[in-house]
């Protein structure tokens, strides 16, 4: 835990929060993922910083239940897709990388989530596109076949991250395709020219939610290749780690944004404990982390 003590009292403000019966009544399922202040980005918040099990059991079990009973599971792509019942209309709909969120906070906090909710990793393993990223716009299915970086990571990283057991054929294959997305792009950059795609990947962000940011990238990379006893290609890690190079220091990795910025695409009402672990220009424990991940995954592959 952090010795912070403003991010210690922050963290218990969000626990009392999320264990309040009525934040989670059926009339209120779409204020759990309002951005930045829902239910569920409290509890995203303690995942990322390894806090999950503080989340309390009554709010996983109504978000377990949310899941269940809330949600249309089925990605729409096409008109077959879609919920044809006023029932079904009324659920909530869900893109590839909030739903990876919400199976990477279950998961982390206990629950069994393949066992009792198997769908959900059904659909992150099939929604794979042909060059090895996923994609949230249902027009990528149908028409470009292109991912985005942003839609593919949190897929990858809960398969990755949360398979206690070895991986099957298709689940390696995911991610070995993965993996091989984010190498072709070298973590940020456009095939087409090597351009980067943008330059606020390059400024670490905490927490991520669903946001990209290179040192996300890598990290995904060095446990990919921890995990499944694969080489990174020489020099992918060690240019992600040039482009960051501006963020780190003696001290750590410093934040470099936040996905929040109320003059960005993603403003709106925070909560405190978002709010004092996010500052830029702060050193950050958990980006410090990720980092040293790398480093060693990149010492271990150079011996």
């Amino acid at each position: 835990m952090d010795n912070n003590p403003r991010i210690h009292d922050a963290m218990e403000q969000s626990i009392r929060h999320l264990a309040s019966a009525s934040l989670w009544e059926a009339d209120r399922a779409e204020d759990s993922r309002r951005k930045w202040d829902g239910a569920w980005w409290h509890m995203a918040a303690l995942y990322e910083m390894g806090e999950a099990k503080r989340i309390p059991a009554s709010a996983i079990a109504k978000a377990a239940q949310l899941l269940d009973t809330q949600v249309w599971q089925t990605f729409v792509i096409t008109e077959h897709d879609q919920p044809t019942s006023d029932a079904d209309k009324r659920k909530l709909d869900c893109c590839h990388c909030e739903l990876a969120v919400y199976y990477m906070v279950l998961a982390a906090s206990g629950c069994d989530v393949d066992h009792e909710r198997p769908w959900i990793r059904e659909w992150l393993l099939t929604h794979q596109l042909p060059d090895g990223g996923l994609n949230c716009n249902p027009d990528a299915y149908t028409g470009s076949r292109k991912s985005s970086v942003i839609s593919t990571l949190p897929p990858l990283e809960a398969i990755l991250w949360h398979t206690e057991r070895e991986f099957t054929e298709r689940e390696a294959s995911f991610l070995d395709e993965g993996a091989r997305y984010l190498i072709e792009h070298r973590l940020v950059c456009a095939k087409q020219d090597g351009s980067v795609i943008d330059p606020e990947w390059l400024k670490p962000c905490f927490p991520r939610f669903f946001e990209y940011d290179i040192l996300r990238g890598m990290s995904f990379l060095a446990e990919w290749s921890r995990r499944r006893n694969q080489a990174v290609p020489a020099g992918v890690l060690a240019e992600g780690l040039e482009r960051l190079n501006g963020c780190i220091d003696a001290g750590g990795v410093r934040i470099g944004r936040q996905v929040f910025d109320p003059q960005g695409p993603w403003g709106g009402h925070v909560f405190p404990l978002l709010e004092a672990v996010s500052g830029i220009g702060d050193v950050s424990p958990y980006l410090t982390r990720q980092l040293h991940e790398v480093t060693a995954r990149m010492s271990l592959q150079r011996s």
